[in-house]
């Protein structure tokens, strides 16, 4: 039984289920079908995964840096570097604290992305930096500051993280010279939010955004009809109150994600948020924590019932339906899955990794061997042999010929990246 079909038959999923009208169930339940689930294991060894490549493509060495709050003094973020107390404010001492919880906050994916970062950085001394200073900048020759999250929601706290850095005089400085010898800008991410995601890409330091995989939202994941009607539903079943934007979660989110550690603010606040006695509303995932059906989540996007999951919500419904999917190597699973999320556009990494539900660096192998055995040209348009795997597909049985289930006929090319157009 995949993660998805462990995680919609638990007991506790079915009792939120139970809450709803009769008439609304089916609604509910698309909804919980379209969560992305992110286990505690994919989690760290993607993001690790991601950090390492990010690593091998710009200078080194990199200072690494854990998103968190930053202190706000009349709403303007304190810096992140203490400065000298007259011209020329020359910046001096230690770096930010990895975990600073303020106003009480609990610390979240903070203490996971720590742990993490420590790691990388004992096995990779002359390359990373815990949390460097300007006093280690200045000594080791920092060229990039890399700021890890798990998740990119509105994008306020990235920006703000990155605010608190470029108040300082110095780090301006060092970035005016990073053509040369001085600083850029990157945040790696799990996921984002695509208007997150813009809104941190639009901050002056000009940062490099690298996420694992594309986070579904309610306007992303469904046709504009049925996005209207699931938010609809979200509205009326608000336990908090019924709020046009801030039922979808934080800043209008409608995030659909959940990681083993908590499912972020941005998403709707009827899986979190706790009714009044009087209305009796029991969440799915209370205090947004998701310890009630985690345990049973697991890392494989390929299974088959992950991507008939998929396909269905695609709208691919003869796709999914063809036994093409039990007899097909997990590798062919995913190149179909991509090639019909190819079939209309936008056709960019992460917009397919939002259609499909797969890591970017799953959908960019499978462009790689779509590419590779002339399934889809340069500009990822499906071709003519292209149509026809995925005909034979729909309309495939067991006894049926089809080149992809022979696995010598599908090629796979050593290097599995190809020309990944515009990102959103």
């Amino acid at each position: 039984m995949s993660q998805k079909s462990n995680f919609l038959n638990a007991p506790s999923t079915l009792a939120w289920l139970a809450q709803f009208d009769q008439e609304d169930q089916e609604l509910a339940g698309r909804l919980l079908k379209s969560i992305k689930l992110v286990s505690r294991n994919a989690f760290i060894s993607r993001l690790r995964s991601l950090i390492l490549e990010r690593l091998g493509n710009g200078n080194q060495p990199v200072g690494l840096y854990v998103e968190r709050e930053i202190e706000l003094i009349d709403k303007s973020p304190v810096k992140l570097f203490a400065e000298s107390d007259g011209p020329p404010f020359r910046a001096h001492g230690p770096g930010p604290s990895p975990i600073f919880p303020i106003r009480g906050a609990d610390v979240g994916s903070e203490g996971i992305v720590t742990q993490l970062i420590s790691e990388l950085c004992r096995l990779n001394p002359d390359r990373f930096y815990n949390h460097p200073g300007p006093d280690i900048i200045r000594k080791f020759k920092i060229r990039r500051l890399m700021l890890v999250t798990d998740f990119i929601g509105s994008g306020h706290r990235a920006k703000t993280y990155l605010e608190a850095a470029w108040k300082v005089g110095s780090v301006k400085s060092w970035w005016s010279a990073r053509r040369t010898k001085g600083l850029t800008f990157e945040v790696v991410a799990y996921s984002a939010t695509p208007e997150g995601q813009q809104i941190v890409q639009a901050h002056p330091s000009g940062p490099v955004v690298s996420i694992v995989s594309a986070c579904p939202t309610i306007a992303t994941k469904f046709g504009r009809t049925n996005a209207l009607r699931i938010k609809k539903l979200c509205v009326k079943m608000d336990p908090v109150r019924p709020d046009w934007n801030a039922s979808m979660g934080y800043a209008g989110g409608g995030a659909l994600i959940a990681f083993a550690h908590g499912i972020p603010n941005n998403a709707p606040r009827l899986l979190y948020k706790r009714g009044k006695p009087s209305k009796g509303w029991i969440p799915l995932f209370p205090q947004r924590i998701t310890s009630e059906t985690r345990e049973q989540w697991d890392d494989d996007d390929s299974n088959v019932d992950a991507i008939r999951l998929q396909l269905e919500n695609m709208r691919q419904l003869r796709l999914s339906a063809g036994d093409w999917l039990t007899t097909a190597s997990p590798e062919a699973r995913v190149i179909f899955t991509v090639m019909a999320a190819l079939s209309t556009p936008p056709r960019n990494d992460e917009h397919l990794s939002r259609k499909t539900g797969l890591a970017i660096a799953e959908v960019q192998s499978a462009i790689s061997s779509a590419l590779a055995n002339g399934w889809i040209d340069g500009a990822r348009h499906l071709t003519d042999t292209g149509y026809g795997e995925l005909n034979r597909a729909r309309q495939s049985s067991t006894t049926k010929q089809i080149s992809f289930l022979v696995q010598e006929h599908l090629y796979h090319p050593r290097s599995l990246r190809a020309p990944i157009g515009t990102s959103s």
